[in-house]
């Protein structure tokens, strides 16, 4: 009895002694949790030299934008004064012509008649004022040489006058007919292209009916409107930029004449503006987009145009300023697309702008600048 009991408390010891074995191979396998709270420094955000871009100084030229066409200075609506049928049609759409080369034929029969007639009637009035001044000048003798009264002489010199008066108005009834006969014959009256032909050989027209419409493609000019609240913008001689629809090029013109008054419908002022280079002729007609440029200029900072985010709304820029990330709102003055910058207000000196973007969590975090 008394060595069960000896043997039972041995077993007892021995598990009591191999648990505590247990629990501190247990602790030492376990690894120290780092600590964790306000005295932990926060994490920098690391970027290299190559990542951030220092701001130059610079300058914007004021504009105003606008749109417009381009129209042809020197244009021809041709219509028929006469009606008659078309007998031979000398000139197709585009088609350059000369001022004064034959269009168009008309068949006009009658006024070639009347046109005869009248000449007809001008040679017999006029043979009757010869007639007349003859008899006026012998009676002339005559009463010199007593033979006649003076009664006499003066009847023949009514007769001659009468005479004379006559063959102005024949001669104005064949300037008349003259004309009419000519009608029948349409000319260039500029040096240009047709770009419209509304007449056919065998076709009659009506007086007054557009046949051609010719426009001089040397000679181009901008036409445009502008708000009259930006009327202040609109001064013969300012310079203005523009690019044609289908034609990325950047051109140049310089604003010719103003409108005096506004329209009343739109209330907007139209201009011209004449090309510093001949535009070619298929751009007539084509829209336009263009700025108006001021004499003032605006001081700015120029930065490249792709780092600035959300340009059509509210822009900014990210920027690194006392080592610490910050976003920076500015104001887009110009923004140059041939040598990607643009010219901006809101930054300050020392500011280096970043081509890496952020979100709004890293806002005011610190930074690290490796040189590599």
């Amino acid at each position: 009895m008394y060595l069960m009991k000896e043997r039972s408390m041995v077993f007892f010891s021995a598990v009591r002694i191999t648990t505590v074995c247990i629990t501190l191979a247990l602790s030492a396998c376990q690894k120290p949790e780092p600590e964790t709270g306000k005295n932990q420094a926060p994490q920098k955000i690391e970027l290299i030299q190559q990542d951030l871009i220092a701001f130059q100084n610079g300058s914007s030229v004021h504009k105003t934008a606008f749109t417009g066409t381009i129209r042809a200075v020197n244009r021809s609506s041709i219509q028929s004064q006469v009606s008659a049928t078309a007998s031979q049609v000398s000139a197709e759409v585009g088609q350059r012509v000369s001022k004064g080369e034959i269009l168009v034929r008309l068949n006009n029969q009658d006024n070639a008649a009347r046109l005869a007639q009248s000449r007809a009637n001008l040679a017999a009035a006029q043979a009757q004022e010869k007639m007349a001044l003859n008899m006026m000048q012998r009676k002339q003798r005559l009463l010199n040489q007593g033979f006649i009264s003076r009664v006499e002489y003066e009847q023949s010199a009514v007769d001659y006058q009468a005479q004379k008066e006559n063959t102005h108005a024949q001669q104005a009834n064949v300037d008349i007919a003259l004309k009419a006969d000519r009608d029948g014959i349409i000319l260039s009256p500029i040096n240009g292209v047709v770009t419209v032909r509304q007449v056919e050989p065998g076709q009659t027209v009506a007086t007054g009916q557009t046949l051609f419409e010719i426009i001089d493609p040397e000679r181009t000019e901008i036409q445009a409107k502008l708000p009259s609240d930006l009327q202040s913008a609109l001064r013969p001689g300012q310079k203005i930029e523009f690019s044609i629809q289908g034609n990325p090029a950047l051109l140049s013109a310089t604003l010719s004449r103003v409108s005096p008054v506004a329209d009343l419908n739109s209330r907007q002022i139209e201009f011209f503006a004449v090309p510093d280079r001949a535009v070619q002729s298929l751009s007539i007609g084509a829209f336009v987009e263009g700025n108006i440029l001021s004499a003032t200029q605006v001081q700015g900072q120029i930065i490249p145009l792709d780092v600035i985010q959300n340009i059509d709304q509210q822009p900014f820029v990210w920027v690194i300023r006392n080592k610490r990330i910050e976003k920076q709102n500015i104001q887009v003055i110009e923004q140059r697309y041939s040598n990607n910058s643009a010219v901006v207000q809101g930054l300050i000196l020392g500011d280096l702008i970043s081509r890496v973007k952020f979100t709004d969590q890293d806002n005011h975090k610190e930074v690290a600048i490796s040189p590599k």
